[in-house]
């Protein structure tokens, strides 16, 4: 994937600054007080970088940084906000530009004859998407598998182009949008239906029959980890019912996959999980329904159209309409996160 380096310049009395360059130098000093080290880690020498912000602070007429005796330098209150603030702006500014980066980084490779570069998606891990990954490398997205709120703090930084995700259904209310879709620059597209319910054995032997008896004493429990979307919905099920964590045996052991959760469970190492429907068949296990959710994917508004995005979108559905537990969400039912009373996703 093309690497796009957003800048902000700044031009006063016929002079220009850098403020993203400036930025990057004030945040580097943050994490490394001494001038030598931050100027190490951008590519610059000890002048060079001394120089930058000798010449930062006589155009800016505020100091940004201030010698402390024996421990190398510190950032003033404006130093510190200008890193941060250019920070912000370059995160929004490589969110926004994901999609023409994309699109550019395909015409170079069409110029140089070569195959161009998978995006880069940062998701919730799905059964589906795993296979079809697996499958069809060469035509979809380079993954990682992590959970909901990390993928989408992933594409927030900057790190990876698309994000996938999942909210319950109906969806809940939300106070505010999640950060990457405060500026509204992207698109959400949901993909698919999924089944969410609890996974016994087979037979359901010890009658599970909802959140509240895996507080019965004995019953072992195998957890998603922290950050995942199916956790969060443990979690909301678990405080709906009056319940704390502590008063669930092996809350604090923790799977990264519903294949791990369910595979848990079939090995008798836990008497329940919670995944989905798909996971507790592949396995020939009991599932418990408790509800069903949407699993989105979502990027810079201009990746919407990207040929392998819309690949991935119809292989999807099209692999959810013959497996229990799922089914396709509607085609084009692109929606928009908006502002309403009430909890957080």
């Amino acid at each position: 994937m093309l690497e796009v380096y957003p800048g902000a310049l700044l031009r006063l009395a016929g002079d220009s600054l850098d403020l993203a360059e400036l930025a990057r130098l004030l945040a580097a000093l943050g994490s490394a007080p001494r001038v030598s080290a931050a100027a190490r880690a951008l590519g610059l020498s000890y002048r060079g970088a001394w120089g930058k912000l000798v010449r930062a602070e006589r155009l800016l007429g505020v100091a940004l940084v201030e010698r402390v005796k024996g421990h190398g330098t510190r950032l003033t209150a404006a130093g510190s906000a200008l890193a941060h603030a250019g920070a912000r702006f370059e995160r929004n500014a490589r969110r926004r530009l994901a999609g023409p980066a994309a699109e550019l980084d395909a015409a170079l490779a069409a110029l140089r004859g070569e195959a161009r570069q998978p995006l880069r998606l940062a998701a919730s891990h799905d059964l589906l998407l795993q296979a079809a990954l697996s499958e069809k490398p060469d035509a979809c997205p380079s993954v990682s598998f992590v959970g909901s709120e990390h993928a989408l703090a992933a594409l927030d930084r900057g790190e990876a182009e698309l994000a996938g995700f999942h909210l319950p259904e109906p969806l809940p209310a939300v106070r505010e949008r999640p950060g990457p879709f405060r500026d509204g620059a992207l698109f959400v597209e949901p993909v698919m239906h999924r089944e969410q319910g609890l996974i016994v054995a087979r037979g359901n032997p010890l009658r599970i029959r909802d959140v509240a008896d895996l507080a019965r004493t004995g019953l072992r429990f195998v957890n998603r980890q922290r950050g995942a979307g199916t956790r969060a919905w443990f979690d909301r099920l678990l405080a709906e019912q009056g319940l704390q964590p502590r008063q669930i045996r092996g809350y604090e052991q923790e799977e990264y996959t519903h294949f791990a959760v369910a595979a848990a469970v079939a090995a008798g190492a836990a008497d329940a999980g919670f995944g989905l429907r798909a996971a507790a068949a592949q396995f020939g296990l009991g599932f418990v329904a408790v509800g069903s959710e949407l699993y989105f994917l979502c990027g810079a508004r201009a990746l919407g159209e990207h040929p392998d995005v819309r690949v991935l979108v119809r292989e999807l559905r099209r692999r959810a309409r013959a497996m229990p537990g799922y089914a396709p969400a509607r085609a084009g039912g692109r929606t928009t996160l908006t502002r309403r009373a009430g909890r957080p996703p």
